[in-house]
Formats: structure tokens, sequence, C-alpha cells
């Protein structure tokens, strides 16, 4: 979950740098350390993973709209 973590680390420098650029920049050597721990066994898991919680989310916005 090397991936998922990096993300999350992007998207916390993504709205840390609306604050200041230093700030930023921790979440991003963070985001970009999990990035390089990452391999193709981590990418096959988070794709699962993604693909998982798309199926759920198009299964509930069918239960909802049927409803």
């Amino acid at each position: 979950m090397w991936l998922l973590l990096s993300i999350g680390c992007m998207a916390l420098a993504v709205k840390a740098f609306s604050v200041s650029f230093t700030l930023a920049l921790i979440p991003f050597a963070a985001g970009c350390l999990c990035f390089s721990k990452s391999n193709r066994s981590d990418l096959d898991d988070f794709m699962a993973f993604s693909f998982f919680i798309a199926l759920v989310g198009f299964a509930l916005n069918v239960l909802i709209s049927v409803w």
C-alpha cells in the first residue's frame, strides 16, 4: 500500500501548498519516498482496490436511482 500512502501524501502536499511552499515540501518528500518504495505488486493491489471501490460506488448509484 505504498502507492496509496504516496497519493495521500501528494494530496496533502497540494493542500499545504496553498498555505506555504515550505510546508508543502515535507509531505511532497514523503510522497516521493513512498512512491520509490512501491513495486509492481503494490500497483496491482492498488488497482484491484480501486476497481472494487468503483464497483461498490456504481452499485450504490444504481441502488439509489432505482429506489
